[in-house]
């Protein structure tokens, strides 16, 4: 056996003396000595060297990853905010597109029903128009109509009128001894 290995035997060692009060301190520290000089000069040294520099390297790497994924994050949050603040202006934008075409479409519906009014209004007067054209052309005929019956009316209370004239003085004066100063007979 050679003096690296033995010393790995004694390394591997754990029983020691017991003393009055725990284990003997000059062979805990000698064994401790000789842990100390085998890992870093043997075999064992160089292994936990290695896995030192692995695990060191492993951290770096860990802490690369981990500054790589906050700033890939970092830049994640900021392109949400300003796609939000995008999406937010975007939105104000339409709002306010689809008000003003709201404002153009009711100008729009109030300008049609006041041409339509308008419209309606002139239809109104012109059918009044005609129905007092018609109103006074039926009273002007009504009237003539109302004229002629009256004439006609009259006409025959004159005719009557004179008949009766007639029949009176005939009776008063007989029909061929009429005297003028005689009177009718039913005037009396």
């Amino acid at each position: 056996m050679s003096g690296g290995d033995s010393r790995s035997l004694f390394v591997v060692q754990r029983a020691f003396r017991r003393v009055r009060r725990g284990y003997d301190p000059e062979e805990v520290d000698r064994h401790l000595e000789l842990v100390s000089e085998w890992f870093s000069s043997g075999r064992g040294g160089r292994t936990a060297r290695e896995a030192e520099q692995q695990l060191l390297a492993r951290q770096r790497a860990a802490a690369e990853a981990e500054e790589a994924a906050r700033k890939a994050l970092e830049g994640e949050r900021v392109e949400a905010e300003a796609t939000l603040e995008g999406a937010r202006l975007k939105a104000k934008g339409d709002v306010e597109a689809a008000g003003r075409e709201a404002a153009r479409i009711v100008a729009d519906a109030r300008a049609e029903a006041e041409r339509i009014l308008d419209g309606a209004r002139a239809e109104g007067e012109r059918v009044l128009t005609e129905l007092r054209g018609d109103a006074e052309a039926k009273a002007a005929g009504r009237r003539d109509e109302l004229d002629r019956e009256l004439r006609t009316y009259e006409e025959r209370r004159r005719r009557e009128a004179d008949r009766l004239v007639e029949a009176a003085r005939r009776e008063r004066f007989g029909a061929d001894q009429a005297t003028p100063g005689d009177q009718p007979t039913g005037l009396r």
